[in-house]
């Protein structure tokens, strides 16, 4: 299990620092972002946890907002 954890670890950091370089992420100051990527990327067992708890209920905001926003557009025309 543990070498599981540490090869999408490695691969989840690989793909975040190049994202980083890439998209030019935290303008030229990579230390911030490089930080936050190895600690996600490190800590991805709790981060999947909370994004699964998480995400029908941000989904759920997300569909009320647009729905305001729908109707707030109709109502000003």
């Amino acid at each position: 299990m543990f070498w599981l954890w540490l090869i999408v670890a490695v691969v989840l950091f690989a793909v975040g620092s190049y994202c980083i370089g890439r998209f030019d992420i935290g303008d030229g100051e990579a230390a911030g972002p490089l930080w936050t990527c190895l600690l996600g990327s490190l800590l991805w067992p709790g981060v999947l946890a909370a994004v699964v708890i998480a995400s029908p209920f941000i989904g759920l905001f997300w569909l009320g907002e647009r729905k305001r926003k729908k109707k707030q557009a109709s109502d000003s025309n």
